[in-house]
C-alpha cells in the first residue's frame, strides 16, 4: 500500500479539524489571459479555414465525379493501341 494514499485522509481530517485550508493557487495575470484568449482566437480561425479548405476539395472531387464519361480515346496512345477498334476482340 501507497503511503500517500495512507497519509491523505490524515492530512484532510487535520485540516478541517484546524480549520487550515488548501493553499490556492495565485490568480492569472491579465497578459497570460489576453495571450490564453488570442490563441483560443488563432485556432478558431486556423479551424474555419481549414473547414472552408476541406468543403473547397469536397466540391472540387464532387464536380471531377460528375464530369464522368471516358473522353474521345486515342487509338496511338492509348493502351489498346487500336485492338478491338477495328476487328471488335475487346
Amino acid at each position: 500500500m501507497c503511503t500517500s494514499s495512507v497519509f491523505k485522509p490524515v492530512v484532510k481530517l487535520t485540516r478541517g479539524l484546524l480549520g487550515i485550508s488548501k493553499p490556492q493557487a495565485p490568480g492569472e495575470s491579465e497578459e497570460a489571459k489576453a495571450a490564453r484568449e488570442e490563441r483560443k482566437r488563432m485556432m478558431a480561425e486556423q479551424e474555419e479555414t481549414q473547414k472552408e479548405e476541406r468543403q473547397k476539395r469536397l466540391q472540387d472531387q464532387v464536380r471531377r465525379r460528375k464530369r464522368g464519361g471516358t473522353g474521345q480515346r486515342s487509338l496511338i496512345t492509348g493502351q489498346a493501341g487500336g485492338v478491338g477498334y477495328f476487328d471488335e476482340t475487346i
